[in-house]
């Protein structure tokens, strides 16, 4: 028998069904109620020219533009000041104790800096099915740089408040019932039902980390320069890895392939760990990372094979794919997840085009679609460089490519299966 190290980590879910402003912030029988002026005056910034908090229902003829961070209010139960450590909260081990999730509602903040990407999403008419985030209520940090904050000093702030407002829901939930409880462990795993060894798989994932801003942090630390590492998974799913801005963070909270591994644990395979690895810009740096990463994989975490995926466009790609040649001259046979590889034309976004790399699950496609005229719009003045040259309010046909939130995540989320247990609400 095997044991395998491993933290234990208890997600407590508290469902929302329904948010609202009032005159004391409370989670009432699943009714959250919002101080508006009191998270107004904990979250607000020097850095910000100004600020405000905005409430939005699923379902409602709003569009959100330049959505750089969606993430589920969660917090630790014994001791909230540790969420997030090193990050926004005081610093400790992350990925074990209990951890009080609040579901159906999102903190939700807008990007005003320069980017050149940046997201947008309906939350209700037509498009709103293409997004899983049309689904939640969304408490909304729309909040703009003051003259002379630099870039990373307001995404900084931005951050901060996004955290403060995060934690400061959950806490709302800590002394309540939860109406789902998961547990995270890796116990020890025995022989398969024929008899022998279930297959050791690693899990090998390339982050995107190349400036300040567009970067990933690990305990508060900047994965820029970092080397391949080792890390536990359920510090992934409780706060220890946060994108400053690039991909939700809500998709490292509630990552579907470490979640998958883990419940498959002992029964068809067993999950011997993560292997972080930035991404690197020069093509030998990349090749490098690979082989650290693969090695890693091989000789720390004793895989059999590995499953590779990324976050970020073609460069990560190009890092997946030299991952996945480098683990399997080692001898660990390799899957690579990649999204909106293809569309009408087969190949359209795709970046390598390696024979070796020959198993590859695509996770998302893009789609043409037409966008009505709304009743509501938030950070219209935030800038989206894809909808440049078009009203914003409506009408439009756009092109989902790197721009419709929630319609495709790097780490194999589906607007279709996400959340499936939050029903969709018609339009309001």
């Amino acid at each position: 028998m095997i044991i395998v190290m491993s933290k234990r980590l208890q997600i407590d879910y508290i469902d929302v069904k329904k948010v609202q402003f009032g005159n004391k912030s409370e989670l009432v029988d699943g009714v959250l109620t919002v101080d508006k002026e009191e998270l107004y005056n904990l979250i607000n910034n020097d850095l910000f020219a100004w600020m405000n908090i905005q409430l939005v229902c699923p379902g409602e003829s709003c569009r959100m533009l330049a959505v750089h961070d969606i993430m589920q209010p969660r917090c630790k139960k014994e001791h909230p000041e540790e969420s997030y450590p090193g990050i926004w909260g005081k610093l400790a081990p992350a990925g074990e104790g209990e951890t009080v999730a609040l579901r159906g509602v999102v903190v939700s903040d807008i990007y005003y800096a320069k980017c050149n990407v940046k997201y947008y999403m309906d939350m209700g008419g037509p498009c709103a099915k293409y997004t899983h985030f049309s689904k939640h209520y969304h408490i909304v940090i729309d909040a703009a740089p003051a003259d002379g904050a630099s870039d990373l000093s307001y995404a900084e702030a931005l951050k901060h408040a996004s955290l403060t407002a995060n934690v400061y829901l959950a806490k709302l939930g800590i002394d309540l019932k939860p109406d789902e409880t998961e547990v995270f462990e890796l116990g020890p795993v025995g022989p398969g039902k024929d008899g022998k060894p279930l297959p050791k798989v690693a899990y090998f994932v390339t982050h995107m980390a190349s400036h300040d801003t567009w970067n990933i942090l690990y305990y508060g630390q900047s994965a820029l320069n970092f080397l391949p590492i080792v890390v536990q998974p359920t510090e992934v799913l409780d706060g220890a890895f946060l994108w400053r801005y690039w991909e939700c963070n809500y998709y490292l909270q509630n990552e579907l392939y470490i979640r998958e591994l883990m419940k498959r644990h002992g029964k068809d395979l067993e999950f011997v760990g993560v292997v972080f690895a930035n991404n690197v810009m020069k093509i030998d740096g990349k090749n490098t990372m690979g082989m650290i990463g693969a090695t890693l994989c091989r000789d720390t975490l004793k895989a059999d094979c590995v499953v590779i995926n990324k976050s970020g466009m073609g460069h990560c790609q190009l890092d997946s794919a030299l991952a996945f040649n480098w683990a399997e001259k080692m001898g660990m046979p390799c899957v690579m997840n990649l999204s909106a590889v293809s569309n009408d034309r087969p190949g359209d976004m795709l970046v390598i085009s390696d024979p070796k790399v020959d198993a590859v699950v695509n996770s998302g496609r893009n789609y043409t679609l037409h966008h009505p005229r709304v009743k509501r719009l938030i950070g219209e003045k935030a800038g989206v460089p894809s909808l440049a040259g078009v009203d914003p309010w409506g009408p439009f046909d756009h092109t989902t490519n790197f721009a419709y939130q929630g319609i495709w995540s790097q780490l194999g989320d589906c607007y279709v299966t996400t959340d499936s247990n939050i029903p969709w609400k018609e339009e309001v």
